[in-house]
C-alpha cells in the first residue's frame, strides 16, 4: 500500500466514530445496507460562516465527516469567485488553505473570474503565471468556472488558453446566467475546437438540459426538465466530435439521467469514459443526492461503475 493510501486509511480510522454518528442521522444512508462504490466526488465546496445564520459554515472537517458517511474517498473542492457564482466569494486562497492539511482526500481547484483579465491580468504571461502559482500550491483543475459571460467570450477564451498551457482541466457551469450559449451549444463547440488538448467538464442546468434535442433558449435555464429525452441532443453530438468533453453528474446531472430511464441507461454506458461522479455538496442542510442512487437505478457493468465513480476523475486530475 502506498503512502497516500496509508494516509487515507489512517485518517478514515481516526474519524470513524464521528462519521458513524453523523451517518446515523444522514438520510443518504439507504434503508438497506448495500455497499456503494468508493467515490471520487468531482464537485464539492466549502462555505464560510457569513453565509447566513441558517446555513453557517461548511468546514473541511465537516466535509470529511460527510464524505466518510457516504463512501467518498476523495473530493475536488471548488472555489467560487464570480459574483454570479455564490452568495459571497469563496476564493482560491481560502480553498488552498483549508484543504492543505487534508490533501490526501481534499483536492483543491482554482478559479479566476475572466473579467479581471480585461483590467489587471492584461498580459497573457501574467495569467499563466497566476495559474502556475495555484497549480504549484496544489490546484488540480480550474473551476467552478461560473461568470455571467458567454461560454466563448474573448476573456474566457484567454483564460482557457492559459489553462491549456498549465494543463488544468476546466469545470464550467452552464445556463442562461453563466457561460451562456444557444440551443445546440455552438459557442461550446467553438471553444472545444480551439483548445483540443484541454479537458472541459460540463455542469449545470443548461448543460444537462442539452442531452435533449429540440430545445429553446428558455429550456437552457429550466431547473429539472421532465419527460422523455428528445433525440438530437447537443451533448452526444459534441462528445462524438470532441474527445476533450466530459460531464459532471452533480446537481442536475442525476435528474437528467433519471428523467428518461431508457435514455439514462444507454447514455451512462455509452459515455462511461466521459462521465464523472459528483454531488455539488456545499451546505449542511442538504439531504437528498440522487447521484448515490444511480448505480442502483440502472444495470451497469462493474467497469462502467468504476469509471464513473472514480477512475475517470483520477485520470483527468493526474492521480493515477
Amino acid at each position: 500500500m502506498n503512502q497516500s493510501r496509508l494516509a487515507i486509511a489512517r485518517r478514515t480510522f481516526v474519524g470513524q466514530s464521528l462519521a458513524m454518528a453523523f451517518a446515523m442521522s444522514n438520510p443518504l444512508r439507504a434503508a438497506d445496507d448495500r455497499t456503494r462504490p468508493e467515490y471520487l466526488d468531482i464537485h464539492v465546496h466549502l462555505a464560510q460562516q457569513w453565509y447566513g445564520e441558517k446555513h453557517g459554515a461548511l468546514t473541511a472537517t465537516q466535509l470529511l465527516r460527510w464524505m466518510d458517511a457516504n463512501q467518498i474517498e476523495q473530493a475536488a473542492v471548488l472555489p467560487l469567485v464570480s459574483p454570479e457564482a455564490f452568495w459571497y466569494p469563496v476564493t482560491t486562497e481560502f480553498v488552498l488553505r483549508e484543504t492543505e492539511p487534508f490533501r490526501d482526500r481534499l483536492i483543491p481547484f482554482c478559479a479566476i473570474d475572466p473579467r479581471v483579465i480585461g483590467t489587471h491580468l492584461t498580459d497573457q504571461q501574467q495569467l499563466v503565471d497566476m495559474l502556475l502559482r495555484y497549480r504549484d500550491a496544489g490546484a488540480r483543475g480550474l473551476g467552478e468556472h461560473k461568470p455571467q459571460l458567454a461560454i466563448d467570450d474573448p476573456l474566457s477564451m484567454r483564460l482557457y488558453e492559459a489553462a491549456s498551457k498549465v494543463k488544468l482541466p476546466v469545470l464550467f457551469h452552464m445556463d442562461n446566467k453563466a457561460n451562456m450559449d444557444r440551443p445546440g451549444l455552438p459557442g461550446l463547440a467553438k471553444t472545444l475546437a480551439a483548445f483540443p488538448d484541454l479537458p472541459f467538464i460540463g455542469h449545470g442546468k443548461g448543460w444537462w438540459a442539452s442531452i435533449a434535442g429540440g430545445l429553446t433558449q428558455e429550456d437552457l435555464h429550466v431547473s429539472y426538465p421532465e419527460g422523455p429525452v428528445q433525440p438530437g441532443g447537443a451533448i452526444d453530438k459534441l462528445m462524438d466530435q470532441f474527445p476533450n468533453l466530459y460531464g459532471d453528474l452533480s446537481s442536475s446531472g442525476a435528474h437528467a439521467m433519471l428523467r428518461d430511464r431508457e435514455f439514462g441507461q444507454e447514455f451512462l454506458v455509452r459515455r462511461a469514459d466521459r462521465l464523472l461522479f459528483g454531488t455539488d455538496y456545499y451546505d449542511l442542510t442538504q439531504r437528498e443526492f440522487l447521484q448515490f442512487s444511480l448505480f442502483d437505478a440502472f444495470t451497469l457493468p462493474s467497469d462502467v461503475q468504476r469509471k464513473i465513480s472514480r477512475e475517470n476523475s483520477q485520470r483527468l486530475l493526474g492521480l493515477v
